[in-house]
Formats: structure tokens, sequence, C-alpha cells
């Protein structure tokens, strides 16, 4: 189990939602969801959170952040569509079945770029990267 995983809301709920209304909000404020500057994304670096709104405030894509990824600190919740809590290619796998995609890249050395997965639920899309390794997860992308 990753460690020190804290249980909190479910963000694939934000999803097509105005980030500024209801649950949302809600949400929002459980995860401390602060506007960046210049940029129609919400972020919250201390819970691993990044979330992108449209003109209109509803919420179109919700990063997790995995491992230092971009300077956000790792996210400690539950993987969205019971995909656990150990952020590893072969745990996600594990606990979802095989993605509906997937790509492993060159790994030679000219090419740093690691594999990526996406699984497709009834309600959402979930995307993983991971890092050239191959199995640690650096970040979810979740969106309609």
């Amino acid at each position: 189990m990753q460690p020190n995983v804290v249980p909190r809301s479910d963000l694939t709920q934000l999803l097509g939602q105005n980030l500024l209304e209801g649950r949302a909000l809600a949400v929002s404020r459980e995860y401390g969801l602060m506007a960046t500057q210049g940029a129609r994304t919400y972020e919250s670096r201390d819970h691993g959170v990044s979330v992108a709104v449209d003109e209109h405030d509803r919420v179109g894509r919700v990063v997790l952040h995995f491992n230092g990824d971009a300077g956000f600190r790792s996210f400690r919740g539950a993987i969205p569509g019971r995909g656990g809590t150990i952020a590893r290619r072969s745990s996600l796998w594990a606990a979802l079945g095989r993605p509906a995609s997937s790509t492993d890249p060159d790994r030679s050395g000219h090419n740093a770029t690691g594999p990526a997965d996406e699984w497709a639920f009834p309600w959402f899309v979930m995307h993983a990267r991971y890092a050239a390794d191959g199995e640690t997860l650096l970040r979810l992308v979740l969106a309609r």
C-alpha cells in the first residue's frame, strides 16, 4: 500500500461540474485548490492535484501527480476507478485489468519518455503516464 494514503473525495466527480459551485466547490476546498495566475487551472501542489477549467469554470481535466512530477508532492489518495493505492504500472494493471490502449516507446536511451496506458470508464477516461523505467507512475489525467 502507498504510504500515508489519505481518504478524500473522488476527484472524478469534478469532471463537467462548475468548480465554483455546489459539491465541486466543497471538493475544491477539501483539496485546497487555488487558481493559478494567468491560466485556467487550479492546483494544490501539497496534495498533488491540478484541475483545468473552461471559460465557464467547468472542469475538463484533473491531473493527479506522483513522485514529485512537475514540482507537485505525490498524490496520496485512492486511484480512481478502483485502481488501488500503489502508484505502479503493474499494480494498476492488476487492479483495473488490461487498458483500452497502451503505448511503450523505445527506451534504448534515445527517448526518455515512458509508456502510457488509458482506461475508459462509463463516466470518465483515465490516462496514465509512467517514467522511463516503465513502472513508476508519474501522473494520471482524468477527463470526460
